[in-house]
């Protein structure tokens, strides 16, 4: 054994190497009038460096010649230790790296948590898995700006008639604290329906403008923990901005007979607005089972009543759903599968419901959302109806920075 290590062998050595380092380390935090947290910190790293230097003197040790024999202790002579810039640049031992004392912040000199907890990912965002629920969850620290954008194709099969669609969704949010956001988002749309009218003769109308408006906050009322999912609550409102699918030009019920009460929406165009103002509110579930996360929400829709050409229009109760799962494929790219789907009652005309007036669209949508710079995404989706109410077919391209 070296001359160094063979001093430090004794039990009266390493205590007195261990006070020095002690002293070193917390003399100057006690002048400061330590805490108690603060040395049980310094006490750690303390003990940690006791045990390195055991395993160092261990290293160096004489092999055991009973056991292994002359040529061991003849092979343990010969080859000298490694050199110091060796031990310094080598790569940690396994046993090291479970044993690495817990980091200190500089100014408290207490441990700091180093492992980020589940879903929240890195410092400054949300894990990349929640933007599959984008809409329903909360993302952004306080003062960080998000704007968003999204362009559509919307295609539709009904009995004699095709409908064709472009839309566009722009959206920014705003981080207000750790826990809120709030947010606005625009819609435009061109809309095309085609319909059979006879043998061989056909009707194209074209309906084109912007959308309803929507307003929104989401508030995480609970954090994940181990056992338990992230909660998060939004409200909202709707501006009554959009195009109004509902005409009176030949609109004659019959107020003898309480069945009959035709509906007002212009069958002839493809509306993708209602015109008419209301209120939303949606709770999202969510938890992280690394490296997936799973989601369901559930919300409502209320639309106020709306005077138009003398009658009055209100669109009945929507309930809407959504779940699924997103998956990290890896720090950059991430896999979603969702399934959206709402229930309208009947649509209400001078407070009479309208027979068969109930929509029932639910999709299925896949989507990839993918980090092309540190604060840049692009967002491909594929969406597919599974009722008769929702669209056959839709692809999307979003695109998404942060500020």
């Amino acid at each position: 054994m070296p001359l160094g290590l063979r001093r430090l062998a004794s039990p009266r050595s390493r205590l007195l190497v261990a006070l020095g380092f002690y002293q070193a380390v917390v003399g100057p935090q006690v002048a400061y009038g330590a805490s108690e947290e603060r040395e049980r910190a310094l006490e750690e790293r303390v003990h940690y460096l006791e045990r390195r230097l055991e395993r160092l003197e261990a290293r160096f040790e004489r092999p055991n010649l009973t056991r292994h024999g002359p040529k061991a202790a003849i092979i343990a002579v010969a080859v000298p230790p490694p050199a110091p810039g060796l031990l310094r640049n080598r790569p940690p031992a396994s046993d090291e790296v479970a044993d690495a004392p817990p980091q200190l912040n500089a100014k408290t000199a207490t441990p700091v948590d180093t492992v980020p907890h589940p879903g929240t990912g890195k410092a400054n965002d949300a894990a990349q898995e929640t933007f599959i629920f984008r809409e329903n969850s909360v993302t952004l620290k306080p003062a960080r700006i998000e704007a968003s954008t999204q362009f559509a194709y919307i295609r539709a099969n009904g009995f004699l008639q095709t409908d064709r669609a472009f839309a566009s969704t722009s959206s920014l949010r705003v981080g207000v604290f750790d826990w809120m956001e709030v947010g606005v988002t625009v819609p435009v749309f061109s809309a095309t329906r085609s319909r059979i009218v006879g043998p061989f003769a056909s009707q194209e109308l074209t309906v084109r403008g912007l959308g309803d408006i929507g307003l929104q906050a989401s508030m995480r009322v609970h954090e994940q923990t181990e056992n338990t999912p992230g909660v998060v609550l939004s409200v909202g409102g709707i501006l009554p901005t959009g195009v109004s699918p509902y005409r009176f030009a030949f609109y004659q019920p019959n107020r003898d007979q309480r069945g009959y009460n035709p509906n007002p929406t212009n069958l002839n165009g493809n509306y993708l607005s209602r015109g008419i103002g209301g209120i939303t509110g949606n709770l999202q579930l969510y938890k992280t089972l690394d490296p997936v996360i799973v989601f369901l929400g559930g919300g409502v829709q209320h639309f106020f009543d709306a005077r138009i050409n003398s009658h009055t229009v209100q669109p009945g109760m929507t309930y809407t759903y959504n779940l699924g799962f997103s998956f990290a494929l890896s720090e950059k790219s991430t896999l979603g599968l969702q399934v959206n789907g709402s229930y309208a009652g009947k649509l209400l005309v001078d407070k009479r419901r309208v027979p068969a007036s109930e929509l029932e669209p639910v999709v299925v949508r896949t989507s990839l959302v993918q980090r092309v710079f540190a604060n840049t995404f692009i967002e491909p989706e594929l969406t597919a109806g599974l009722t008769n109410n929702a669209p056959n077919l839709g692809l999307a391209m979003g695109l998404r920075h942060r500020f």
